[in-house]
């Protein structure tokens, strides 16, 4: 396999964005607070940070899918106390979201160890 072929390690700042839209529209106001913090943290001058971000990435994308995982647990106790079909319909649209993005960070864990 060709270095260049690898996807990147970590998260690239389009993907926080992604993450932050997909929290917005899911109003998850702590899941928002964590990815503002992150971006926050990438702006902030290069250097020694750099590398502890380079050791950290992993760690980083485990608590991107632990944070999926919970929104989706949340969602999935929404979704068996109700019985509006419209508000199913609405959870499990975003239960769908929370799975595709899971599998993106999934495949950034993937290429680590590629």
């Amino acid at each position: 396999m060709d270095p260049c072929d690898k996807e990147p390690t970590s998260l690239s700042l389009d993907d926080y964005l992604d993450l932050l839209s997909l929290a917005m529209r899911l109003e998850d106001r702590e899941w928002q607070a964590d990815i503002t913090r992150i971006l926050h943290h990438m702006q902030e001058p290069q250097g020694e940070k750099q590398v502890k971000l380079e050791e950290c990435t992993e760690q980083e994308l485990w608590q991107c899918v632990n944070q999926i995982n919970d929104r989706m647990f949340a969602l999935y106790n929404e979704l068996k106390a109700t019985d509006d079909k419209d508000m199913q319909r609405k959870l499990l649209d975003q239960m769908w979201e929370l799975k595709i993005a899971r599998v993106e960070v999934f495949r950034k864990i993937r290429s680590i160890y590629q």
